[in-house]
């Protein structure tokens, strides 16, 4: 019987195999000796043929695999190693070295395959037994692992040390200097780098991802790859875009905007800032001017300013580009957004863009079009593009990027019959050509009439957007002043009196994870500093769902007032007292509206009819108040008579201007509280007890049980004698405030016609968990109710109730603020009812407003009736905690600064705070990472 052969004998063997089947490998043992030294020894590691791992054979084998599926291998990295033969240290320690310091300085990153020894010795021209031996001496340091089949890769060293600094070498005193770059002064910003961070974002421009048509797209895709998909993967592709997209704009433009162009003339671009760009070389340079829009979108001016060109900022109003202002002199380029002029949204009128068209024939400018978003107009019919009615001098620039998504990178541009062959050569300049697969895939998309389709359904939820974007900010900011909103996926929003400045407003609301954006963070420059840059919102609303979009301007709307309530110092920042000169007419808790910790039922829809209701015994209107005065004591009343969707009659139809805001004393209008004397500042005013007549408008003023004042408001006299008296009683009043009266209106601290409800019941159950009195006449509601369970009228949101004969819509939870830590009794700051509430339940919500869905009577003693689905399905709220007190069951702390809320299960890995770290034993010093805050700010947090 034969003998086995030896072990060498069979590797040879093997070897001569592998390369007899593989041609590229060369004849059979060709460049595969190993040394007779190592083939002796079978115990000694063996490099060579990989006895802890072939690297070897896998260099065969990825020498045999040339096919697509081999390119999913793991391939060895080049490693550029430098060796020089004259050092006494030796080639072998080089190698080593060289590979160690990769390795613990992080160049070569763990996991790396390292090449096979053979295949590095080939690369250093060195023996590769020298190889062989420097990777024997980095395995014995544990700095490279052997894988069988696999290869031989990098591991992670036990200690990294940082790469070392070569130190820039001083330059000879001969030397002349480096060039210095000619990098543009200012860029446009489009990423917004906190966006992750933010609950609600509402950043312009952007449109919803959701809507994007992704499963079309996906086989719209693997459509065009299976349609000989290689040469136009492979090859470059014409610089002016394919034809058969080109083809495709051509169509929708003459269909959409009226413009009718040759395929020819259109320009496929990466969007509308490459456009710009070609423009600017084309026509700009030192001795060239330009005007631009004031304000005006950033990548446009900066682009401009890039190429040394003069500037010449032309304003605009209502109306748009106030034509009369262009310059006479010549002008090269004139950059105009018509549809939906940026930030404003204002859309240019008819007969200027006659003017605008006039002008440019005339001086010889040439107009560039940016017609960013004009694929959404939802009121009225759009006029026709600038470059449908002159095409001879119109740069028309137009993008996907609003349409489906900025991440395509398509745009286009249509530019007169002349420049065709000039903007070519400019865009293969820059950068010759765009994606053949994305341009291939759009254009039967466009051609397929999928992009109508998605264009008519992004239109109508666009909307939807729109008309709750504005009906949000009427609802929390009453009558507000706002441009753009009749198309685009963004409205200009001029912030009130009552409202800081742009950029404050931007950071609080950026604490409390609302995105807003004055108009530099939002891409718009303002070159001549106008009012707008201060004072101006720049709101995009196309990226966030109803529900979103309504909760993220509830809280924008409370960070105000709670940092009003936190620092009384704020108020000087919310005081405007000049007009902003501008715009055409006027038309967030829970701040945070997280999911609360009572347990309540969701929403649901109304129901309505006496048939519908449960009357429970005990069920009774306990109280009904009205506070004809804003900030003074309420009075009581045995009934009242409500009319449909109209507010409590009498109620803060009065209010107390602070000295020099700009309310008009003779139309007031309602506006945030903070331009008001108010509770929550001036707790003075519970120091007295004021009761009005609503016929004669005699005031009379006790202070205990002493009348301290009896005057009529009807007189400017009484009205001057009572604002003096004011004077006197708020210290903290410079001089005295001014009485305004309402004509239709009120001046509650929400604009829109809401009646406030108190339950009795969870009043009481505060009081027990907390330990103390609480009088229910700091919450200052309209209507207080009996014979329920505490918390049961959150329970309520979306449906109706019945008091008496008035059926009533429960709209909302009532957010409290400062004033109900004011004693009504004595005039005194005794309790924090916001901070209690918000530590025990992660809101600072109690109460509910009502709308007044059918009118009638309501009486004291009237029984009060709940709705049959909110009775059928009885929910257990929450025990509350003591404030300040947490159970063992809490896992999550909020941040009182920003509401970023930090769960023990997460932990927070960037600090070092591991998941599991119980939030007791983060370290003291620990602050939150939105804000700032310190870590002893922090409440439990208890979510449903």
């Amino acid at each position: 019987m034969d003998r086995p052969a030896p072990p060498c004998a069979r590797n040879a063997a093997a070897r001569g195999a592998v390369a007899r089947r593989d041609p590229a490998l060369g004849p059979a043992g060709a460049n595969l000796r190993v040394p007779a030294r190592r083939a002796l020894d079978p115990c000694r590691r063996d490099w060579s043929h990989g006895r802890r791992g072939s690297h070897r054979n896998m260099s065969a084998r990825n020498a045999i695999g040339g096919t697509e599926e081999a390119g999913a291998r793991s391939y060895a990295a080049q490693i550029p190693i430098l060796v020089d033969r004259s050092r006494p240290d030796g080639l072998t320690r080089q190698i080593a070295d060289q590979i160690r310091e990769g390795i613990e300085t992080g160049r070569v990153a763990v996991g790396t395959r390292l090449p096979s020894s053979r295949r590095l010795s080939e690369q250093l021209n060195v023996a590769r037994n020298t190889v062989v031996r420097a990777y024997e001496m980095l395995e014995d340091q544990g700095l490279i692992e052997t894988r069988p089949a696999s290869g031989i890769f990098a591991r992670r060293p036990a200690t990294q040390v940082p790469a070392p600094t070569v130190p820039l070498p001083e330059p000879p005193g001969d030397r002349p200097a480096m060039p210095r770059p000619q990098a543009p002064a200012r860029v446009q910003r489009l990423v917004n780098d906190g966006a992750g961070r933010l609950s609600f974002d509402f950043f312009p421009g952007r449109p919803d991802a959701g809507l994007f048509p992704i499963k079309t797209w996906r086989r719209l895709i693997q459509s065009t790859l299976s349609r000989g998909a290689a040469p136009g993967l492979v090859q470059y592709s014409d610089p002016a875009g394919l034809p058969v997209l080109r083809a495709a704009i051509a169509g929708h433009l003459a269909t959409w905007r009226g413009i009718a162009p040759d395929p020819g003339r259109v320009i496929v671009t990466h969007g509308i800032q490459e456009g710009l760009s070609i423009a600017a070389r084309l026509f700009l340079g030192p001795d060239a001017a330009a005007v631009v829009e004031n304000p005006c979108y950033q990548g446009a001016s900066f682009a401009f300013e890039a190429t040394g060109a003069r500037i010449e900022r032309v304003p605009v109003d209502e109306e748009g580009l106030m034509v009369e202002r262009l310059p006479a002199g010549p002008v090269a380029l004139a950059y105009v957004t018509p549809s939906h002029q940026y930030p404003t949204g204002a859309s240019l009128a008819l007969h200027r863009r006659h003017g605008l068209v006039d002008w440019a024939r005339r001086t010889g400018a040439y107009l560039v079009e940016d017609d960013y978003d004009s694929d959404f107009q939802y009121d009225g019919s759009p006029l026709p593009a600038i470059a449908a009615m002159a095409p001879d001098c119109t740069l028309y620039l137009g993008t996907f990027s609003k349409s489906l998504g900025a991440g395509l990178r398509l745009g286009y541009m249509v530019v007169p019959p002349a420049l065709v062959d000039a903007a070519i050569a400019v865009k293969t300049l820059l950068n010759n050509g765009g994606s053949w697969l994305e341009q291939s895939v759009l254009a039967e998309f466009i051609r397929s009439g999928g992009f109508v389709s998605h264009l008519m359904r992004a239109r109508a939820r666009y909307r939807e957007s729109r008309d709750v974007t504005l009906a949000a900010l009427r609802r929390h900011f009453g009558d507000v002043e706002v441009e753009g909103e009749a198309s685009g996926l963004h409205l200009c929003w001029q912030l009130p009196s009552g409202l800081p400045a742009a950029a404050t407003l931007e950071t609080m609301a950026r604490k409390a994870r609302v995105g807003v954006y004055s108009l530099a963070s939002g891409g718009a420059h303002d070159g001549l500093g106008t009012s707008l840059s201060m004072r101006g919102i720049v709101l995009g609303y196309a990226s966030l769902s109803p529900r979103q979009i309504e909760q993220g301007i509830a809280r924008l709307s409370d960070v105000v007032d709670d940092t009003l309530d936190a620092r009384p110092t704020f108020l000087s920042e919310l005081l405007v007292h000049e007009p902003l000169g501008r715009g055409r007419r006027p038309e967030p808790a829970p701040r945070n509206r997280q999911r609360p910790a009572l347990r309540a039922a969701p929403p649901r829809p109304a129901v309505f009819g006496p048939e519908q209701f449960l009357e429970g015994p005990m069920q009774l209107v306990r109280g009904i108040y009205r506070y004809p005065i804003k900030g003074l004591s309420g009075q009581p009343v045995a009934g009242v008579e409500l009319e449909p969707g109209r507010p409590f009659p009498f109620d803060r139809v009065f209010a107390l201007a602070r000295p020099g805001v700009p309310v008009d004393p003779y139309d007031p209008q309602w506006a945030k509280k903070g331009l008001f004397v108010m509770l929550m500042l001036d707790e003075a005013l519970a120091q007295v007890r004021t009761s009005l007549d609503p016929e004669t408008l005699l005031l009379r003023v006790w202070s205990g049980t002493d009348e301290v004042l009896c005057v009529g408001l009807d007189t400017p006299s009484g009205r001057a004698e009572f604002e003096a008296f004011v004077h006197r009683l708020v210290p903290s009043l410079n001089e005295p405030p001014t009485l305004v009266q309402s004509r239709t209106g009120h001046f509650m601290d929400k604009p829109d016609n809401v009646l406030s409800l108190i339950n009795l019941a969870t009043v009481r159950s505060l009081e027990e968990k907390w330990g103390r009195a609480i009088d229910p006449l700091r919450f200052r509601a309209n209507f207080y109710v009996d014979g329920l369970r505490p918390w049961q009228e959150f329970e309520w949101i979306g449906s109706d109730i019945r008091l008496g004969d008035a059926v009533f819509r429960v709209d909302r939870r009532n957010g409290r603020c400062g004033a109900t830590n004011v004693n009504p009794a004595n005039g005194q700051r005794d309790l924090d009812i916001p901070g209690g509430l918000r530590t025990a339940f992660g809101h600072k919500d109690l109460g509910v407003y009502l709308v007044t869905q059918k009118g009638g009577k309501v009486v004291v003693g009237d029984p009060f009736a709940v709705p049959s689905v909110a009775a059928a399905a009885p929910s257990t709220p929450a025990p509350a905690a003591a404030p300040g007190v947490s159970t063992p069951a809490i896992r999550q702390f909020i941040c009182r600064g920003c509401y970023y809320i930090f769960d023990e299960a997460k932990g927070h890995r960037p600090d070092g705070i591991v998941p599991g770290t119980p939030f007791a034993a983060v370290p003291a010093g620990w602050r939150c990472p939105d804000c700032g805050t310190d870590k002893i700010a922090f409440r439990p947090y208890l979510p449903a």
